[in-house]
């Protein structure tokens, strides 16, 4: 067979693998519009969902002003002879509730005007705020009523919108008369409309505050039309607050939490309420869906509620995989005789191009009387006889194959190791205090996630400052400044600036957890300068690029050190010297560290040198010189205005001891007894 004919049979499977390729291309593109029309129509109900919380809020809103503005309400609170007041509140507070066709409604009013009208107080907003009436569609029983009323997210949102019109005695300056918000309340998630009680309209004094709580229920969302001729259970919805669901449309409660984990492993869950794309799987099929959070929740809550839109994608993409899979039949069938005859065209040239192989194998060994027999009268026919002439050609010459070639630098694993070399940087070491103790204290998952949010915050400013996180070990953080990670001679800088600055995150993360309830994190930080060997150790199957050397050995020391100083951070001399025109330090002592017989002047970076620190290197030199007493009274006048002063307060002791006691051979050196 002619290799014309060969390649007409080549064209012929081109073209059927084009066919294919247009068809998954086309498939590619179909399912990035059904993709952008699924996108589209959710984020369409998305500002129908929050156009229908916005129109509630306002109906609910003028209702409740109207009715707050009539004279029979004025009147009521004017009249000192009323004096079940909560009980009439009650019947207002019905018009209020069917007027916002909301789910309960409750009076709030002036605690002093509570007591003085005998009313049944049934909860507080604040200690100004009493709840005096409750309304609701359905009954509700005194547990599930008492929680409602106590919520912190409620009885916060109503005290924020009174306090200002309760301090100055009049709302006249005020931006609203009405509040609504959407908000998380009793394990569900409510829209909340809240509107001022007068005493006087005309010199607007509030003496109160009606509420209307709408809950975001199934029923609710499943009142919001479709798009266009969609069914209006096309769209799926979820309102969640924090780690629970609190209404879904979904049947299946199983499967609105997998849509909710899928949501927040994604990364689409979060306090910033942006709508954001997702996608999962969901009972087989895939979906897209979008989170957010309507423009009335309160942002900057950690529990604040948001709603999930998804649809099917696959339920879009029906009818296009169903005529793709006819395509593909046809398509397939032209396939295959193509293939079939790509085969037989195929072999023919590979048997001629295997014999032209093993015979050129046979003349890589020396054996130039190997002929090849290629019939036929085409490329590969001609190539053999060419063949054929080169071997007689070498016999002739009297030519010789060398051995087999070595082997090529990729089989060689030896070359695979970078080589190390020796420099000079900056080691870090970062431990936390008492952290066996607080991790027994603590469930693994808790421990973990805070830990991790811990390494994050101060992982990101170390790589900020250019440094070179080597690795974290439990609850402690290994890094390092200079080469080849920086050119610079500024390492002992960066490494000082870094660790000031991991101990304002570590307090700032301090204040949040603070508010959380959660354990408190205090740092350790030892630095050292030197020279140390950096490259890949290991076996051949796991290498880490690290350093290693004797000053990556005295800042771990350094850390420990800490715990006797009850200091924070402590750098050795080399790091002092080259970091001194950027950083202030106070020298706190020296130190004879385990597996140092020399011992190491010790410092302690600050932000700016204050009359404390001058003080305690005054009272450093009185200790050298063996002014004990003298030094024990700088210390003790220094740290009446710093008592936190942990330097201060260990030399102060060495001092008092050394006052009653001195060793013969006595130095100005401490001696570490553990690493």
């Amino acid at each position: 067979m002619s290799l014309r004919y060969k390649a007409l049979i080549a064209v012929i499977v081109l073209v059927a693998f084009l066919t294919g390729f247009l068809v998954v291309s086309s498939s590619s593109l179909f399912e990035e519009d059904a993709r952008n029309r699924i996108l589209s129509a959710l984020f369409k109900d998305q500002g129908i969902l929050d156009e229908r919380i916005q129109t509630s809020a306002r109906i609910s809103s003028t209702g409740m002003k109207a009715s707050a503005a009539s004279s029979e309400l004025v009147q009521l609170f004017a009249s000192e002879e009323v004096q079940n007041i909560g009980d009439n509140l009650l019947y207002f507070a019905r018009d209020w509730r069917r007027d916002a066709d909301g789910d309960i409604a409750i009076a709030a009013i002036d605690s002093f005007v509570a007591e003085d009208r005998g009313a049944n107080v049934i909860g507080r907003a604040g200690n100004e705020l009493a709840y005096v009436a409750m309304e609701s569609a359905a009954p509700v029983d005194a547990a599930t009523r008492a929680r409602l009323l106590a919520d912190p997210e409620l009885t916060g949102f109503v005290s924020e919108f009174y306090m200002p019109a309760f301090n100055a005695g009049t709302a006249k300056h005020l931006d609203k008369d009405f509040d609504a918000a959407v908000l998380p309340v009793a394990g569900k998630v409510y829209l909340v409309v809240q509107s001022f009680l007068w005493s006087s309209i005309q010199n607007k004094e509030a003496v109160g505050v009606g509420i209307v709580l709408t809950e975001l229920s199934r029923d609710w969302l499943m009142r919001s039309p479709g798009q266009g001729a969609e069914r209006a259970d096309d769209i799926g919805k979820i309102v969640f607050t924090a780690e629970v669901i609190a209404s879904t449309t979904l049947d299946d409660a199983g499967a609105a939490e997998v849509v909710f984990e899928d949501a927040k492993e994604l990364g689409a869950v979060g306090e910033s309420g942006r709508a954001r794309p997702f996608e999962f799987e969901l009972q087989g099929q895939t979906h897209l869906g979008i989170a957010f959070s309507s423009g009335l929740s309160p942002k900057g809550r950690p529990n604040r509620p948001g709603f999930i839109a998804f649809k099917s994608l696959d339920r879009e993409l029906e009818s296009f995989v169903l005529l793709r899979q006819r395509v593909f039949m046809i398509g397939g069938g032209l396939g295959l005789i193509a293939a079939l005859l790509a085969y037989f065209g195929a072999y023919s040239v590979i048997s001629k191009l295997r014999r032209l192989q093993d015979a050129t194998g046979k003349i890589r060994e020396g054996r130039f009387d190997t002929r090849v027999k290629i019939r036929g009268h085409d490329e590969l026919a001609k190539l053999g006889k060419a063949f054929n002439d080169m071997t007689t050609g070498l016999k002739a010459l009297g030519m010789y194959t060398h051995d087999t070639l070595a082997k090529s630098l990729l089989d060689n694993p030896e070359l695979l190791n970078a080589p190390s070399m020796r420099a000079e940087g900056s080691i870090f070491f970062s431990d936390i205090k008492g952290f066996t103790s607080i991790s027994e204290g603590m469930a693994a998952e808790d421990l973990t996630s805070q830990l991790n949010e811990y390494f994050a915050a101060i992982g990101r400013k170390l790589k900020e400052q250019r440094g070179y996180v080597d690795k974290f070990i439990g609850d402690a953080i290994m890094a390092f400044w200079g080469p080849p990670f920086s050119s610079e001679r500024d390492y002992a800088v960066r490494a000082c600036e870094s660790a000031l600055a991991s101990l304002r995150i570590a307090s700032e993360l301090r204040e949040q957890w603070r508010q959380q309830g959660k354990p408190l994190f205090f740092q350790r930080i030892g630095i050292a300068t030197g020279e140390v060997v950096i490259g890949n150790i290991g076996t051949d199957t796991k290498k880490n690029f690290t350093v290693i050397g004797d000053s990556v050995n005295l800042a771990s020391r350094l850390e420990g050190a800490n715990k006797l100083y009850l200091s924070d951070i402590l750098v050795d001399e080399r790091t002092f010297e080259l970091a001194k025109q950027a950083i202030a330090f106070r020298e706190i002592d020296q130190i004879r560290v385990v597996g140092r017989q020399q011992p190491v002047r010790v410092f302690e970076p600050r932000v700016a040198l204050t009359p404390a620190d001058e003080a305690y290197a005054a009272a450093l030199k009185q200790y050298r010189k063996r002014e004990f007493k003298a030094a024990a009274d700088t210390l003790e006048t220094l740290l009446q205005g710093t008592p936190g002063d942990g330097p201060a307060q260990w030399l102060r002791e060495q001092c008092r001891a050394l006052q009653d006691h001195l060793p013969p051979d006595w130095e100005p050196v401490t001696t570490a007894t553990s690493k």
